[in-house]
């Protein structure tokens, strides 16, 4: 079973779960806000670090005496920042 498909099912166990619960609107809404708090937090995340890269990326350019990216540099950047993004996840 892939990652996605674990996270998922996690999920979707998760949602099944909470549904059973006899929880009031404010309870309900708390929880959701909760779940997606850590989310925000995460994606906050990924793309700080992308700008950090991103400004690593220009500094290095700059003082190689080029002061722009060429097409294969930013495609092996994107690869990389969602490699990242996918084994972060994985981690989660």
């Amino acid at each position: 079973m892939n990652t996605a498909t674990f996270n998922s099912n996690a999920m979707s166990n998760l949602w099944n779960y909470l549904q059973g619960l006899a929880l009031s609107t404010t309870d309900r809404r708390w929880h959701a806000d909760r779940l997606l708090e850590s989310t925000r937090d995460e994606e906050c995340e990924i793309l700080t670090e992308a700008r950090d890269a991103i400004k690593e990326m220009r500094s290095e350019s700059e003082s190689n005496g080029n002061s722009e990216m060429t097409l294969d540099e930013i495609n092996e950047e994107i690869r990389q920042s969602r490699l990242a993004r996918k084994q972060k996840t994985a981690l989660a």
